[in-house]
């Protein structure tokens, strides 16, 4: 073991405490710096931030903000600019998806990338280590299974770039000095040239392992999905595994297979002990079962993913569940309250500045750290050391406690969020812009429509109702628009984290007969809005049984 987990983790440990305990102050600090050093800069300029004196400057002078507003100041990033949006240059443009399908891009400074490692990064291990405090590092870190890849992929010009949740590995490997010694595939594996689903691979590495300690993930649906292939695939894998072959049927292109081969010869001894273990028929505790050594498993899961989580826990046994950090594209900026604690997540004081606008709205400027509080809601508004000033993060927040003086939060919800399997975020401009697309393909004339998410099968996938004339194949083609309309759902679609989406007709009426059902129940109309979010059991239920059954048709 050649990485340093347990000085690092309680380094990192260490300064959590010891920001959180003058987290007000910090936050102070925080502005005036990022204020300071950034007011040279093309968006500094503009709004003054060399004049700005206090936080009533800052509030007045700086609007709050959304995407659109920073893209002119991107583009020109993009195209070879400088001190757009700060004096520190950008080392990485991370990808999201954008409201009708196209890629945004949102800038990552290296201060913010050492933020990320200093404090989450390290920070994970330190709480793994305070839960284990007596257990030796290599019996905690010695071999990971990570599930997920980190795709080494770049703009034109060579600037990093990717999904947010890889870009720290991308940095800290940017010249190839990243140690994969303790994972268990090899680096070029963790590091592919491409987005390509290497589940497969990365699982025939993960069972020869005898001695695996963790399995990490970003969500725990990944990881969820990965164990799922393996009960389904048990027969095959454990025959390749003897017989050091890969399977005819697998999705592997000729490198690979020849590399698998050479990398992983014919373990029967292996094979015969899993085979004994017979996880394809009994997933309760199967990860222990597996891996006797495994100490824990890293991926967010909780309210909001509640399917996964549960399978995970089922799958999990004993074996506690770190959900590390709630964060998104535009900053990583808390870390879990400790491990197998879900839904708490402390605000890191040195991620940035935050000022929370109540929910509902309040008159009044928004709130700081020293003015929330507990069992309220508020939306996070979040200025950045990569150029976003006062972003609204569109996160709706409750505070559910403190961590000396830094709020601990949990994610409730996302304005304008439509529908969410596997972090995908669809909104509701995307949804809208689909069923356009699903519209004029089809030219049906589609009276109404609602949507849910659909968890009777793994993965999930979403299911629509439509009260429409019946079509042939309506799902796949729905799919397809879906895939179009977001770059989000089209990249878990690719990577088999969402099932192709479902479609159900409904009779003629049946939208009506929903709201006189919500009328007879006492439901004053006047302000009622026509569902299209299927959020509760009892909506969920009359739209499964007006139904007209023809789901085999316009099933995906």
């Amino acid at each position: 073991m050649k990485t340093d987990y347990i000085s690092q983790g309680a380094a990192a440990m260490a300064r959590l405490r010891q920001t959180a305990a003058a987290a007000r102050q910090i936050q102070r600090e925080q502005l005036q710096t990022i204020l300071q050093q950034n007011a040279a800069a093309a968006y500094g300029l503009r709004h003054g931030f060399s004049g700005i004196r206090s936080l009533a400057d800052f509030q007045s002078r700086v609007p709050l903000s959304c995407h659109r507003d920073y893209e002119p100041y991107i583009q020109t990033l993009l195209s070879g600019g400088t001190r757009q949006l700060t004096a520190e240059e950008p080392v990485y443009f991370a990808i999201t998806s954008g409201s009708t399908g196209t890629p945004k891009y949102v800038p990552v400074t290296e201060t913010d990338m050492g933020i990320h490692r200093d404090c989450i990064h390290w920070g994970v291990y330190g709480m793994v280590r305070e839960h284990f405090p007596q257990m030796p590092p290599e019996a905690l870190f010695g071999k990971i299974f990570q599930v997920g890849e980190v795709a080494r992929t770049h703009l034109p010009g060579g600037r990093m770039c990717g999904v947010r949740s890889a870009s720290l590995y991308q940095w800290l490997d940017r010249e190839g000095g990243f140690d994969a010694s303790d994972y268990c595939v090899p680096k070029e594996v963790l590091f592919p040239e491409r987005v390509e689903d290497l589940t497969y691979m990365k699982v025939r590495f993960a069972l020869a392992e005898r001695r695996l300690t963790a399995i990490h993930s970003v969500f725990l649906h990944r990881a969820v999905g990965v164990l799922d292939y393996i009960r389904e695939h048990w027969d095959l894998l454990l025959r390749d595994m003897a017989a050091g072959t890969v399977d005819d049927r697998i999705p592997l292109d000729a490198t690979w297979r020849e590399k698998l081969r050479r990398w992983l010869p014919p373990d029967p001894l292996r094979a015969e002990e899993l085979r004994l273990i017979r996880a394809d028929l009994c997933p309760d505790g199967m990860v222990r079962r597996i891996w006797p050594d495994i100490r824990y498993i890293l991926g967010i899961g909780g309210e909001s993913f509640p399917v996964y989580t549960r399978a995970m826990e089922r799958y999990a046994g004993s074996v506690p569940i770190h959900h590390f950090i709630y964060g998104a594209s535009e900053g990583f900026l808390s870390i879990a309250a400790g491990v197998g604690v879900p839904d708490a997540y402390i605000l890191l004081p040195e991620a940035g500045f935050f000022e929370f606008l109540p929910v509902p709205a309040e008159t009044g400027p928004p709130r700081t750290i020293e003015q929330v509080e507990v069992g309220r809601r508020y939306e996070l508004v979040f200025t950045n050391h990569s150029g976003l000033y006062r972003y609204r993060m569109q996160d709706v927040l409750e505070v559910v406690g403190f961590f000396g003086q830094a709020p601990v939060v949990r994610f409730c919800y996302r304005l304008n969020q439509a529908l969410n399997v596997a972090d995908e975020k669809l909104n509701t401009e995307q949804l809208r812009d689909a069923m356009e697309r699903f519209r004029a393909r089809t030219g049906l004339p589609i009276a109404a429509f609602c949507a849910q998410e659909d968890y009777s099968l793994r993965p999930g996938r979403y299911l629509f109702y439509l009260e429409s004339p019946r079509l042939e194949n309506a799902g796949a083609l729905l799919d397809r628009c879906l895939q179009e309309a977001s770059l989000g759902y089209r990249g878990c679609r690719a990577m088999g984290d969402i099932a192709p989406a479902c479609v159900r007709f409904l009779p003629p009426g049946s939208f009506r007969r929903y709201e006189e059902a919500l009328a007879s129940c006492g439901r004053t109309m006047a302000q009622y809005k026509p569902v299209q979010i299927l959020r509760d059991a009892e909506s969920r239920r009359f739209f499964a049984a007006a139904a007209d059954g023809s789901e085999k048709m316009g099933e995906a």
